[in-house]
């Protein structure tokens, strides 16, 4: 994460007229950006709602996807309100610059509390997987709602110590800055990466193996777990490790100002992901576009196998994660 001043442009930065190859990159760019976002806030409200709204039964892992939705409309709505910042500000200069710098705070806020949730639902699921026994038996209760709530104010706390020593208009302290970059840096690629790399292969080795072995389709929930997780080390990857490219990797002002630009369209990509990943999961292809988003968006959270020839529930169970 870049939680130091990035290459994006500033608020109402006037770009040359001259029309180059990077600001027609950086138009196109922001105009894809933008529209992903719109999509994926349309996505994500809806999840929420139906979450939200009784729409699917409550589950454990129902709890994971609401909190990862709320993180990821958050996200996107951040990241358009930067770009509009960026291309067409509507506020006096100096108001404008201190909204850009909250947005991108929260955009952080919402980019940390998304990757942590993200690697505790392939965790959790993996240790379901490893464990079937204890985590139906032991499990504490309420395990799903006490885990968000941790990594929420876990994600608080890291970008609230991130803006006290870089935000210019505290008290800005270029070396602690720099240490608490290090800091955060490592323990979100050298901690939270790992753990969810890891944990999603022994799933799909697990998944891999139950096919081939005892001839039986993958359940939706892992179909669901591993493409949100693949997308999000596609996607996003680039924005976490934007960082340490601007800072340790000899690029030209272009370059870097491009990969900003691209890494930002990717994170974006990737925040508006998980709607279309649960309708495509969750929908029958003989009754696709005939039932309800909740009926499909239970089916794809579902956590039993689905019985050989019936429909499945259109609800999520509440077992275990």
């Amino acid at each position: 994460m870049n939680y130091t001043p990035d290459s994006s442009p500033a608020p109402g930065l006037t770009i040359s007229p001259t029309m180059g190859p990077v600001t027609w990159i950086y138009f196109s760019v922001t105009f894809l950006a933008m529209a992903t976002c719109v999509c994926g806030m349309a996505g994500n409200s809806m999840v929420i709602w139906l979450l939200s709204c009784n729409s699917v039964q409550r589950s454990p892992f129902c709890i994971y996807v609401l909190n990862l939705a709320v993180a990821d409309l958050l996200f996107l709505l951040c990241m358009a309100s930067l770009l509009s910042l960026e291309t067409g500000p509507l506020l006096p200069d100096s108001i404008s610059a201190r909204v850009y710098e909250g947005m991108r705070r929260i955009k952080y806020l919402a980019y940390t509390a998304g990757l942590s949730l993200l690697t505790a639902i392939s965790t959790q699921r993996c240790l379901s997987v490893l464990f079937p026994i204890w985590y139906k038996c032991h499990r504490p209760p309420h395990l799903s709602a006490v885990v968000c709530g941790t990594l929420w104010a876990l994600a608080l706390l890291m970008n609230f110590l991130a803006a006290f020593f870089c935000v210019p208009f505290w008290h800005p302290n270029k070396p602690q800055c720099f240490k608490v970059d290090i800091v955060f840096n490592s323990l979100i690629l050298g901690i939270f990466m790992p753990v969810m790399v890891l944990t999603s292969t022994i799933l799909f080795i697990r998944v891999r193996k139950n096919s081939l072995i005892q001839r039986q389709r993958p359940r939706r929930l892992f179909v669901v777990i591993l493409a949100s997780v693949l997308v999000f080390l596609t996607c996003s990857l680039p924005l976490g490790i934007n960082w340490f490219l601007l800072y340790w990797v000899e690029m030209t002002q272009d370059m870097r100002f491009l990969y900003s630009c691209i890494s930002r369209f990717s994170s974006s990509l990737s925040s508006s992901a998980n709607p279309v990943i649960y309708f495509l999961v969750g929908s029958q292809k003989s009754r696709r576009l005939q039932e309800s988003l909740g009926a499909v968006l239970g089916r794809a959270l579902r956590e039993e196998p689905e019985p050989e020839g019936r429909e499945t529930p259109s609800t999520c169970t509440n077992d275990g994660v």
